[in-house]
């Protein structure tokens, strides 16, 4: 019978790593008496770690999640808010046009009111040289016209001799053309007047048959006292003629519907030009 055969080579390794393995332990155990130092700590065993990482990875996620439900719930406020923004920046664009316009349209107008106030301060100039025209004009006329006319415009002929550097243009106007119509009403019409004229010293009353601001014819009441009157720079200058006496009273009578209306001759002298 033979007996197993025993192999140096490949046992005796195997014997070398255990004795290396049971030294080790054997110093491992009496180290720490011989050098008196604390133990290290032991080593946490694996699936306790990997429930760790579980633990924080799980942890980690529902932040995440959490992270990311806030983000999306705050790009939906900001989106809104955004949309908020355009929508306003929108209105202030619209108001800011429309206040453009508005603006535009004011300037226009300003510039139309501009020309306006020109035009009338251009028509208030001519207006105001024109009756200024009118007043030294009718200053000049003013001592042709005879009493029956001056007691009609008496007033406005005072405004008009001392006029007031305050009067309103308006107020001037008004009595131009005051004084313009009643000359025209009294030029184009007969008028008889009584009057108190002075012959050698005497006051006598007359009557007077004026033509317009042509001329006039007087008679007193006796027939004593006739003429001729007719206007002139200073006034109405005035002629006797008793021979007209007769035909003036004609006249005055039927002027006067006291007399059957007809014919008759008086001289008449046309005004020189």
């Amino acid at each position: 019978m033979n007996r197993p055969q025993h192999h140096p080579s490949i046992w005796r390794p195997w014997l070398g790593w255990r004795l290396a393995a049971l030294a080790l332990g054997v110093l491992s155990v009496s180290a720490p008496a011989q050098e008196n130092s604390p133990a290290p700590k032991p080593v946490e065993p694996l699936p306790a770690v990997v429930q760790e990482k579980i633990r924080q990875w799980v942890q980690a996620k529902k932040q995440h999640s959490a992270e990311t439900a806030d983000w999306e719930a705050e790009k939906r406020s900001l989106a809104d808010l955004n949309e908020l923004r355009r929508k306003e920046i929108t209105q202030i664009d619209e108001l800011i046009a429309a206040a453009g316009d508005r603006l535009k349209d004011a300037e226009k107008q300003r510039g139309e009111l501009l020309t306006e106030e020109e035009s009338l301060r251009s028509w208030r100039a001519s207006v105001e040289q024109r009756i200024a025209t009118l007043e030294t004009d009718l200053r000049a006329q003013a001592p042709k016209f005879p009493p029956p006319l001056r007691e009609k415009i008496q007033e406005a002929l005072d405004r008009l001799d001392s006029p007031q550097p305050d009067a309103p243009l308006q107020n001037r106007y008004r009595d131009v053309l005051a004084i313009l119509g009643e000359v025209g009403n009294f030029q184009n019409a007969l008028t008889i007047d009584t009057e108190l004229r002075d012959f050698g010293g005497q006051k006598i009353e007359i009557d007077v048959l004026y033509l317009g601001l042509a001329q006039a014819w007087y008679v007193d009441r006796s027939g004593r006292h006739a003429g001729v009157g007719r206007p002139g720079p200073e006034g109405w200058q005035w002629t006797d003629d008793p021979s007209l006496a007769g035909r003036v009273r004609n006249a005055i009578a039927i002027q006067g519907k006291q007399a059957a209306p007809g014919f008759v001759g008086l001289p008449f002298t046309p005004a020189a030009k």
